[in-house]
Parts: structure tokens; C-alpha cells; sequence
């Protein structure tokens, strides 16, 4: 189909600006429009694009619409409209909510006579005759209005719709259901965050999986954590191609990076390191080995070694390995009494999700309480973090949707975003992915895509990626999902899942968050190794094993926060006990003291050190 010749400049600009947002004009819309002037327009049509983020769907507008976008505020009609059926509403397939109010029985003329109207609203007007409205493809537009209109029509015959529907009006409501006369001391508290950008890979994704790649990751890993070593050791390390022409020297000291570990027949630990230009042999006597490897070695993790060169300068035997640590410090604390909450591992879209446990959590939130401590932590939380998972997912594994209760990644995600739109405004939301969201499995994992993030109507909710730190109201808080701790519990024997701090402080010695490639955790080898630990943190928070866990160690506060599933199938074969529903809390003004650690648990909030 062509646009007339006959038509103006104008009147073709005015279609094709339309078109491009996705917007079908009545005739009476389009008479109208053609005599505003072009600051209007220009108004016009920003207000449509910027309402499009939030409803996406075809916009078939009308006299009525058209004087509410012209006339009405922008986040009012986002407010408003954010969720209506534009198609539903012009086609009669369903009843506006307008009409719901107002009428229950159509007869057959009625509808008869409605049908031809939207036949005549899809025409315009050219020369007295009408033609079908012009898209730049006649075939694209038939296509995408006959497969939108049949979609909606099937999803409004479906159940799923309906509990959808009923799920969301509960929602909804959480809020309008507490009645609580708190003073809300944390509304007058100053938010103070700042995202260290450095730390996060949003944005910055520069790999393609080229051998290049992997040699800038792993030089870059080595040369940064050698700089912590170096530090801790008090001195710098000899280039591994010089110790050859070290033979027999003792108090050596060499940086390097773990290529393989094995044992000898007699006991012998023999470990291959490497650096930037040479490799070489460790190696650990048999009768040395409880004292110098107090913790086990990982493949790819960086270590210093102090120790003798053998007569031959092909090997070390090693006296001491040392560590990248982070070193010990004074546990932070603030003045003013605020709590921050942790979240991770929601789960929306699972069969297992506690739908009522995280209803009651809100609810919490909003001022339900039940005695004074409650009343006062609520008053105060000022902040909560989200270390991933908030969603299912769709395809994280064969045969997950038999495991769902909502397939469609869309509206898993609008789910928790309506659940987060119920916690009261103050308090500050800081969210990162993990490995079931809706970003690249691999790790780091960049922060969750607009589509996605521009479903959460709130003004003071951040977006981060996985793993990143962020100044939370003067504490560096590093969150991360916690993959990596599948490889870990198999490789480090006092590490295990039942006690998640374990897993936790094998990072901060390593400053690694995943010390080895190729195991269960997927790594994208970007140019800067982005799970190291650059900074001194003051909380490392992580998820993704489903069991709270909380500790102190070297002056850092670790806590692994539940979930809010139920135990699953898999999770039950795997013989993993879960700790559902149980939200960690701390004092950002007690850290360390007593009564600094509470849990909410199920309902009930209580201290716990």
C-alpha cells in the first residue's frame, strides 16, 4: 500500500512519526492533529514514546486518548494507563474499564454495530474515500494487528490469565491492608548510596571468547592480585624467568598463578605457577604440608611463595605461601541507628514460591508488627539489598516450565516489581542478577536490561550488575549471587552448604570471588577480571545456595540470605535443606555488639547475635 501523492510533506511526516511509535490514528484524531501546532506535536508524540516504556502494546488513539495526552501530566497517565488494553478496549474483545462499570449485557446489534466501528477506525479518510490506514508495509501491519489481536484473545479464554489477574489484585492491595500509626524515622534519613562503576561490568562487556580474551583475563587477574600479595608480603616478587640464575638462594619470594596441582608417590605436593612470561615448580615436603597449606589450593588462584631455589633452578620448595587477603580491620559502624535488610533467591514463577511468607514480609515492612523491637527495626530500615534469582526464569533447565506457575519471563518480572511497589517509598532498594535471570549465565553478569527494569516504578530502586560493590550509607557492600560456591563446596573440605560463611571467608582470603575457570560456574573472560575483590569491603553479601548464613571475619560482615522457595525436587536429591523465608537484619550502628544481627523468620523477628 502507498501513501496518495496528493498528501502534503506534513500530512506524511505526521503518518510515518505516528507509525514509528506504533501508533494507529482514528480520523477524527488525525483531522485533529494535522492543526496543532508543532510544539505540540513534538509534545505530543515525546509524552507517547516515553509512556511506551511502560506499555509497549499498539496504541490505537482516538479523540478521547489524544486529549489525555495532550492534556494530562505524563506520570499520570503512566499511572493510569501503564496497564491498560488499548486493543481490548477499541476491538470490544473485552469490556474497557470504563465499561465494566458501567455495562454488563451488550445484545447482538450492539456488538454488530461496535464491530463495524473498529473496522472504521482502522481507514482514513483520502480525497471523501476511505482507505485502510497506511503503514510503510501493508503485509507487517495486517500481520502484527491480526497476531496481536489473536494472542490477546487467547490469553483472555485462558486460566492462566485469570489467576494472573487475581494474583496481581492481591498484590496490589498488601499495603491498603496494614494499618499502623509508626513513625517512620528512616523517611527522614538521607539515602546514601554510591555504585562503584569501576566494579561493575554493565555496559563495558568487551569478550568474544577469543584465545586474545582469555590471556588479557588472566594477565589481568595476576597482575591485580599481585599487587595485594606484594603488599601483604612486604616486598616485591622475582619474575619467575629469573630463577634460574638463583640456584640454591635461599628466602626467595615469586608471584604466580596456580596451573596444576598433583602429588607424588612419596607424599610430595608438587604445584605448577606461572606468571606473565615463565612458569615454574613448587614444591611443598610431605612433612611441611599441614603448615604451609593450612588452606587447600585452587586452580587459577594467585598465590605468593617464600622459599628456597633448588641446585638445579628448575623448582621452589616452599617455606610459605601468602595470600591476597583482605587484611584484618576495625569493624564498621555508623552513628545513626538505620537497619538494612537482605534479599536474594525470591524465586517469582516457581511452583515453590511462598507466595504468603513474602506477602507477610511486606506486610512487615509496611508497619505489621507486633511488639517494640519489631516497630522500631521497621521504623528504621532504611535500606535492602537483592543479590539475584528475584525471578524463576524461563529455560534455566530441561523441563523447567512443568516447575512454573507463570511461563512468560515478562510477567514474572512485573510481579516482583508490583510486590517491590508495595514497600514503602524510603526505603532504598539495590538489585543484582544471578544465574536465573534474564542476563547472560556467564560471570560478571551485567545489570538486568531496560525491557525488564523499566517495569519497576520506583524512583530509589538501583540496578546493579553481578558481582558489584556499592557505598551503602558509608559501608562497601559487595554483592554477589554466589555460583561459584557450587565449584568451592566440592574443591575446599571444610567448606559446605550448611554453613554458607565457610564457603564465604575462602573468598576474602583468595579476594577472588571465583578463584577457578571451567568448573560449574560459567566465566566470560572479559579484559578486566571483574570477581576480584579490588576494594577493603565492609559486607559481602551472597545468595544462591538457598540457606542463611551470617559471620564476621577479618573485620567484614559476611551474610548469605535465604530464599523464598520451598525446597525443590532437585534440591532434595541433592540432599540441600533450604532456609526458606527468612530475611537477615542488621544495625548499621551496632556492627559487631550485641544485637546487631536479627532475622526476621517467618513472621517473627528476633535476635540473633
Amino acid at each position: 500500500m502507498k501513501i496518495d501523492n496528493n498528501k502534503t510533506v506534513k500530512e506524511k511526516e505526521i503518518i510515518n512519526r505516528f507509525l514509528d511509535e506504533e501508533v494507529l490514528l482514528s480520523p477524527q484524531a488525525y483531522e485533529k492533529i494535522k492543526n496543532i501546532s508543532k510544539e505540540n506535536l513534538e509534545t505530543l508524540i515525546k509524552k507517547i514514546s516515553e509512556f511506551k516504556k511502560y506499555n509497549d502494546s499498539f496504541i490505537l488513539l482516538d479523540e478521547k486518548f489524544l486529549d489525555v495526552f495532550l492534556n494530562s501530566n505524563l506520570n499520570t497517565i503512566i499511572k493510569d494507563y501503564k496497564n491498560f488494553d488499548f486493543i481490548e478496549y477499541y476491538t470490544g474483545e473485552k469490556t474497557s474499564y470504563e465499561e465494566k462499570q458501567e455495562e454488563k449485557i451488550e445484545d447482538k446489534d450492539k456488538k454488530k454495530e461496535e464491530k463495524n466501528k473498529e473496522s472504521e477506525f482502522l481507514t482514513y479518510p483520502l480525497d471523501h474515500k476511505k482507505e485502510q490506514f497506511v503503514k510503510r508495509s501493508e503485509e507487517d501491519l495486517e500481520e502484527k494487528l491480526k497476531n496481536l489481536l489473536e494472542k490477546e484473545k487467547d490469553k483472555s479464554n485462558t486460566d492462566i490469565e485469570n489467576e494472573r489477574k487475581k494474583r496481581y489484585i492481591e498484590i496490589s492491595k498488601i499495603r491498603e491492608s496494614v494499618n499502623n500509626k509508626i513513625n517512620w524515622v528512616a523517611k527522614d534519613i538521607e539515602e546514601r548510596i554510591k555504585i562503584y562503576d569501576d566494579s561493575d561490568v554493565s555496559g563495558k562487556s568487551t569478550c568474544t571468547g577469543t584465545i586474545e580474551d582469555f590471556v588479557k583475563y588472566f594477565k589481568d587477574r595476576f597482575e591485580r592480585l599481585k599487587v595485594f600479595i606484594e603488599r601483604r608480603a612486604q616486598r616485591k616478587g622475582y619474575p619467575l624467568k629469573n630463577i634460574r640464575k638463583m640456584r640454591g638462594q635461599k628466602d626467595v619470594f615469586v608471584v604466580g598463578i596456580v596451573s596444576d596441582i598433583d602429588t607424588t608417590r612419596n607424599g610430595n605436593v608438587i604445584v605448577r605457577i606461572e606468571d606473565t612470561e615463565d612458569e615454574i615448580t613448587l614444591i611443598i615436603p610431605k612433612d611441611k604440608i599441614d603448615k604451609i597449606l593450612k588452606d587447600e589450593l585452587l586452580l587459577d588462584e594467585v598465590i605468593g611463595v617464600k622459599g628456597m631455589v633448588s641446585k638445579s633452578g628448575t623448582s621452589i620448595y616452599v617455606d610459605e605461601i601468602i595470600r591476597p587477603a583482605l587484611p584484618p580491620k576495625t569493624i564498621k559502624k555508623i552513628d545513626e541507628e538505620i537497619y538494612m535488610a537482605f534479599l536474594s533467591d525470591i524465586h517469582i514463577g516457581s511452583k515453590e514460591f511462598l507466595h504468603k511468607e513474602f506477602g507477610k514480609f511486606i506486610r512487615f515492612l509496611n508497619g505489621d508488627v507486633d511488639n517494640e523491637l519489631e516497630e522500631k527495626v521497621v521504623s528504621r530500615l532504611k535500606y535492602i539489598c537483592i543479590a539475584g534469582d528475584l525471578v524463576d526464569g524461563v529455560g534455566v533447565y530441561p523441563g523447567q516450565e512443568d516447575d512454573l506457575y507463570e511461563v512468560d519471563i515478562i510477567e514474572q518480572y512485573r510481579e516482583i516489581a508490583m510486590y517491590l511497589e508495595q514497600i514503602p517509598e524510603h526505603i532504598s532498594i539495590i538489585i543484582s542478577p544471578g544465574n536465573h535471570d534474564a542476563v547472560r549465565p556467564a560471570e560478571p553478569q551485567p545489570k538486568l536490561p531496560e525491557k525488564i527494569t523499566k517495569l519497576f516504578n520506583r524512583d530509589n530502586i538501583y540496578f546493579v550488575g553481578n558481582p558489584s560493590t556499592i557505598n551503602i550509607h558509608g559501608f562497601d557492600t559487595l554483592l554477589y549471587h554466589g555460583r561459584s560456591f557450587d565449584d568451592l563446596v566440592g574443591q575446599i573440605k571444610n567448606a559446605s552448604y550448611e554453613n554458607p560463611v565457610t564457603i564465604m571467608k575462602e573468598l576474602v582470603k583468595r579476594r577472588l570471588l571465583c578463584p577457578t575457570y571451567g568448573g560449574r560456574c560459567p566465566i566470560a573472560p572479559e579484559h578486566k577480571d571483574y570477581l576480584v575483590i579490588d576494594r577493603d569491603i565492609d559486607i559481602l553479601h551472597t545468595g544462591h545456595i538457598h540457606i542463611n548464613g551470617y559471620g564476621l571475619y577479618r573485620g567484614v560482615v559476611l551474610v548469605n540470605s535465604g530464599t523464598f522457595q520451598e525446597q525443590t525436587d532437585f534440591q532434595k536429591r541433592m540432599g540441600i535443606n533450604p532456609t526458606p523465608a527468612i530475611v537477615p537484619i542488621i544495625n548499621m550502628s551496632k556492627v559487631g555488639e550485641k544485637g546487631h544481627y536479627l532475622e526476621w523468620d517467618r513472621g517473627i523477628l528476633e535476635v540473633r547475635y
